[in-house]
C-alpha cells in the first residue's frame, strides 16, 4: 500500500515539472518573436532614416560624394597605330670603280659636297694613255689625207671613190680614238647623284676593283622615312594616309602622307614597308630613330570621352552620368558600347548621347542613383517634377 502510494507521489511531481518546462519554453518562445518583431521595427526604421538622408538636400546628405562632369558632345576622333622607323635618304649610293686598277689620286674629302658626274678618284691608267698616242697619229694623218683628197676632187682632180676612201679611214681613226678614250674614263670613279660625300673607303696606293665600294654619296636634300608595319595592318595602311612624324633626338614633330605602302609582304617576318617623305627638318640625319603615328580610323561625328571614366563589370562597359531629376543631384549608371581608343581618348558607339553630363571625377566607387555634389565650375541645377 505503501509503495503505491510512493509511486503516485513521484508521477504528480514529474507531471508538474513537465508542466513548468513546458511553460517555461512557451515563453522563452514567446520572448523570441517579441525580439524579432522589436528588430524588425528597427530595421524599417533604420531604412525609412536612411531614405530621409538620400532624398535630403546634398549638401547636408551624409552619403554624397563631390564629382566633376562634363557635357557630351559629337567632334572628331581619331585612332593611330605608332610603329618606329628611321630616317634615310631617298637617294643615297655608293660609287665603284669601273676597271680594276691602283688609286693614284682623290680628290675629295668626307662631306663636300659633289654634283652627278664629278670625279672623285683616278685609277693607274698609264697602259692606256700610252696606247692612245700612236691612234692620234694616225687619225692626224688621216684628217690631213682627206682635207687633201677632198681639195683635190673639188679642182676635178681624182675620183669620188678615193674621197670617199679618205673620209671613211678618217672616221674609222676617230672611233678607234674615242674607244680608247671611254677606256680612260672607266678608270676614274665619277660620283652616281649630286650630294654629299659620307664616307671615303679607299686610299691612294690601294688596288679598286669594280662593284667593292669606294665611296658613299648621300643627297641630304631628300630625305625620307622608313618603317616595317605588321602584317594584320595591310588593309588599312595606305598611301596618302596621314600620319605624323616625331623625331627624339631632336624633339620636332611634323605632319605628313605615306609616299609608298608596299603591296609585298616579307615572308621572314610577316611585315610590309612604307614610306613617307620626310619635310624639310633641320638637323635631320639618316638612321635617325622616329615614332610614326599613322591615322588608321577617322570619325568626325564620334562620342568619345576619357578612359578613366568608363569601368568595366562582368556585365560589360558602364559610364556614371549625373542625373538631375527629382529635384536632386544623383549618379545613374548607363551600359554602353565602347569603340576605339586612342591616348587618352575611347570612342562610345552606343549608350551616350549629346548633352548628357558624364561624371570623369569621383565616379570609381560611385553607386547607382547615389547623391553626388557638383564641384563643376558651372554648376548644373536639378529639375524640378513636372
Amino acid at each position: 500500500m505503501k509503495k503505491i502510494i510512493f509511486l503516485n507521489i513521484i508521477g504528480l511531481l514529474a507531471l508538474g515539472c513537465g508542466e513548468q518546462k513546458k511553460d517555461g519554453l512557451a515563453s522563452q518562445k514567446a520572448e523570441l518573436e517579441e525580439l524579432r518583431a522589436e528588430i524588425t521595427g528597427l530595421q524599417k526604421k533604420a531604412d525609412q532614416l536612411q531614405e530621409a538622408i538620400l532624398s535630403a538636400n546634398p549638401e547636408g546628405g551624409a552619403k554624397s560624394k563631390s564629382v566633376e562632369t562634363m557635357t557630351i558632345a559629337r567632334g572628331d576622333f581619331s585612332s593611330y597605330l605608332t610603329i618606329e622607323g628611321k630616317v634615310d635618304a631617298e637617294r643615297s649610293t655608293i660609287a665603284t670603280a669601273k676597271a680594276p686598277g691602283v688609286i693614284t689620286n682623290i680628290s675629295v674629302r668626307a662631306g663636300q659636297y659633289v654634283s652627278r658626274g664629278q670625279t672623285l678618284a683616278t685609277l693607274d691608267a698609264n697602259a692606256m694613255v700610252q696606247s692612245k698616242a700612236p691612234i692620234e697619229q694616225q687619225l692626224s694623218f688621216a684628217k690631213t689625207l682627206y682635207e687633201k683628197q677632198k681639195r683635190l676632187f673639188d679642182k676635178g682632180i681624182g675620183t669620188e671613190v678615193q674621197l670617199l676612201q679618205a673620209k671613211t679611214q678618217m672616221d674609222a681613226t676617230q672611233k678607234q680614238l674615242n674607244a680608247i678614250d671611254a677606256q680612260i674614263a672607266m678608270y676614274r670613279i665619277t660620283s652616281p647623284i649630286s650630294g654629299t660625300i659620307e664616307s671615303i673607303d679607299v686610299k691612294i696606293g690601294q688596288a679598286a676593283s669594280p662593284g667593292i665600294p669606294a665611296f658613299k654619296v648621300v643627297n641630304l636634300r631628300s630625305l625620307k622615312v622608313t618603317a616595317e608595319v605588321a602584317e594584320s595592318y595591310s588593309s588599312k595602311i595606305n598611301k596618302g594616309d596621314k600620319v605624323t612624324i616625331k623625331l627624339k633626338d631632336l624633339d620636332k614633330e611634323v605632319d605628313a602622307k605615306i609616299t609608298f605602302a608596299s603591296k609585298v609582304i616579307d615572308p621572314l617576318n610577316r611585315t610590309f614597308k612604307i614610306e613617307i617623305r620626310l619635310p624639310g627638318i633641320q638637323g635631320a640625319k639618316p638612321n635617325m630613330l622616329a615614332t610614326l603615328k599613322i591615322a588608321d580610323y577617322e570619325n568626325d561625328q564620334a562620342i568619345a570621352i576619357p578612359i578613366n571614366a568608363v569601368q568595366t563589370t562582368e556585365e560589360g562597359s558602364i559610364v556614371m552620368l549625373l542625373d538631375s531629376a527629382n529635384n536632386k543631384l544623383a549618379a545613374k549608371k548607363v551600359d554602353v558600347t565602347v569603340g576605339k581608343s586612342s591616348g587618352t581618348q575611347m570612342e562610345i558607339t552606343k549608350g551616350l548621347s549629346p548633352g548628357d553630363q558624364l561624371i570623369i571625377v569621383g565616379n570609381a566607387d560611385l553607386n547607382d542613383g547615389q547623391i553626388v555634389t557638383l564641384n563643376n565650375s558651372e554648376a548644373v541645377r536639378p529639375k524640378e517634377n513636372e
